[in-house]
């Protein structure tokens, strides 16, 4: 693995690698839930601005937990505004705003068909410099389950494509849970890996590993 962000003391900003300033496709590979981690939202709050959109799927966990979790970040001035996307299947189909905040539902994880209708309607607008458009799926694990590997990848091509030519886009995986032709498969659609190790209690160690196939 290429070991290219220094590990600091700091806090999580100052251990995501460059590429996330200038904009990248990334899986965030965690040994447990990615939600256990936040290190999507971290990332968002670090690179984000009050100018850009971030638009979050969660899976796992309920949209208004993720608004919480959100807005819980520390030390930070400006955040992107939030549109989300709740494929757990406990809200009803399309759902309904929470407060500001536009949030659509889809039956459930297997329900590929309507996320995709979900992204595009909160896509339609075009977002021009200096705003960016930010794409994050919290956790690919529930998806995986309820849906063929290739299946996954080709929804990972249409989903990455919404995000703007200098935005993040992330997707959270828990490596151990899949095998290494998971794994392998799902690297074939990012620009790099970045894995998250424990390194102490509440401070995860990055290491980015750039793929061989960078988009």
């Amino acid at each position: 693995m290429d070991s290219s962000c220094a590990h600091t003391d700091d806090g999580y900003g100052s251990q995501f690698p460059a590429i996330f300033e200038t904009g990248a496709t990334v899986l965030v590979a965690t040994a447990g839930s990615p939600a256990d981690y936040d290190i999507d939202l971290e990332a968002l709050a670090t690179f984000g601005t009050g100018l850009d959109t971030a638009i979050v799927v969660t899976t796992a966990t309920p949209a208004t937990e993720t608004i919480e979790a959100f807005a819980a970040r520390t030390g930070v001035s400006e955040r992107p505004a939030l549109k989300l996307v709740d494929a757990t299947g406990t809200r009803p189909a399309y759902g309904a705003p929470y407060d500001e905040i536009p949030i659509l539902s889809t039956t459930g994880p297997d329900d590929l068909e309507r996320l995709l209708v979900a992204l595009a309607d909160l896509t339609e607008s075009s977002v021009r410099s200096p705003a960016r458009r930010h794409l994050v799926v919290r956790s690919l694990s529930l998806l995986l389950e309820a849906n063929p590997v290739k299946r996954i990848t080709t929804v990972l091509e249409r989903i990455r494509a919404y995000r703007s030519s200098s935005g993040l886009c992330l997707f959270g995986f828990d490596y151990t849970n899949y095998d290494e032709a998971t794994l392998a498969a799902l690297s074939e659609h990012v620009d790099g890996v970045l894995w998250v190790r424990e390194r102490a209690a509440d401070q995860p160690a990055f290491e980015y590993e750039p793929t061989t196939h960078q988009l």
